[in-house]
């Protein structure tokens, strides 16, 4: 059993819970591709079997947010969950936010949040905001590719469409864009709509993954729709099976077929093609 869930993640369970739900029904190894707060909802991507081993290759893909900042007060989490620390009687019009969204569009350098689980000296820096200890998180580089102002929620939430790169903290993007308009704020809510190809339209909950089961799984190529694929003659199947080398002249890293099987992802080094991630676990149609 190998591939992936796109699981509609609900309020007030963590990314951590979900994966051991997914466990319990499986009966399988899998992991989340990237957290989502307890406070948020929405496209959690989870791996199963085989497909954690692409892990890394797919974390790091475009997310796509439907945001709700609130204004004129902040909490130490900064979003709805934490202790409120500041406030301001100041609350941003649409025209002021709109400018200051501007800002913090493009490549910027983003401060994650103390409450984050950022490894400081061995340490997650939530435990130290825990504790009541303040930490120097280093700023980190980010995309973030469309930051809009969709509509004004009530007198102090605003609501915005956010697409970033992984590893964009939306908390922290609320703390900035208040800060840029001389007020504090805060994240008030938060659904991810998409991560890479997964999309919110095409999720299941996690009851429907109960009673569906492994109905519910995509297959373990999924999310690498855009790599190109290298098919090789049936007759290299057994030479595959073997480890033994096979001769394969190819730019890049591709999706790699023979016999009707799927076998992995491989680059070409000199001429040999070498499985960077061995993932032979199902067959396919003709390619």
């Amino acid at each position: 059993m190998n591939g992936f869930v796109n699981v509609l993640k609900p309020v007030g369970a963590t990314a951590s819970d979900v994966v051991v739900c997914l466990k319990h029904i499986l009966h399988e190894k899998v992991g989340h591709l990237g957290t989502l707060d307890p406070g948020a909802s929405g496209v959690l991507p989870v791996a199963v079997g085989k497909a954690t081993k692409l892990f890394d290759l797919l974390t790091n893909k475009i997310k796509y947010y439907r945001a709700f900042f609130t204004f004129g007060k902040t909490t130490d989490t900064l979003d709805a969950y934490g202790e409120v620390t500041d406030t301001c009687d100041k609350i941003p019009d649409e025209a002021e936010l709109a400018r200051a969204t501007s800002l913090l569009t493009g490549k910027i350098q983003q401060v994650p949040p103390q409450y984050s689980a950022i490894s400081v000296g061995g340490v997650r820096a939530y435990k130290f905001a825990r504790s009541g200890q303040q930490v120097t998180l280093s700023p980190r580089n980010i995309d973030v590719y469309r930051f809009s102002l969709l509509r004004r929620q009530s007198q102090n939430t605003f609501v915005f469409d956010i697409e970033c790169s992984g590893g964009t903290y939306v908390r922290s993007l609320a703390r900035d864009l208040a800060a840029n308009c001389n007020t504090v704020g805060f994240m008030s809510g938060l659904i991810r709509l998409s991560s890479g190809r997964f999309d919110i339209a095409d999720a299941y909950t996690l009851d429907e993954i109960r009673d569906k089961g492994v109905d519910c799984l995509l297959d373990v190529t999924y999310p690498l729709s855009d790599m190109p694929d290298f098919v090789l003659p049936d007759a290299f199947s057994k030479d595959l099976a073997c480890g033994r080398t096979v001769r394969a002249d190819f730019d890049g890293l591709r999706k790699i077929y023979c016999g009707n099987e799927f076998w992995g992802l491989g680059k070409s080094y000199n001429g040999c093609l070498k499985l960077d991630y061995y993932l032979r676990c199902a067959e396919t149609g003709e390619k």
